[in-house]
């Protein structure tokens, strides 16, 4: 790996063990809410919480790198990013469009 990629891994490895953090501990105290009182609306919340959050680790990730290429000035990279994105949310803008 290049010099520069190594950076930006040490640089933003915070990023990572935030979400496993946040990630473990809502699915930890909707476990433990939902033990204690099955079907809580509390539980539930916390559980939905950490589904969120694991869904959105990805994107946030996308974003970080995506503005360190920009002030790296690597366009491939960004015009590419940006493509895969607005494909995606073609993809899941029709599919709402039919549900």
């Amino acid at each position: 790996m290049s010099e520069r990629t190594d950076d930006l891994e040490i640089r933003y490895r915070w990023l990572s063990i935030a979400v496993v953090i946040l990630v473990g501990g809502a699915f930890a105290l909707g476990l433990i809410l939902y033990v204690l009182d099955r079907g809580s609306g509390a539980s539930l919340q916390a559980l939905n919480a950490g589904l969120l959050l694991l869904m959105a680790a990805p994107a946030v990730r996308i974003l970080v790198a995506g503005a360190e290429q920009i002030r790296r000035g690597d366009w491939t990279f960004v015009l590419l990013t940006a493509i895969v994105a607005a494909e995606i949310g073609v993809v899941l803008w029709r599919a709402s469009a039919r549900g």
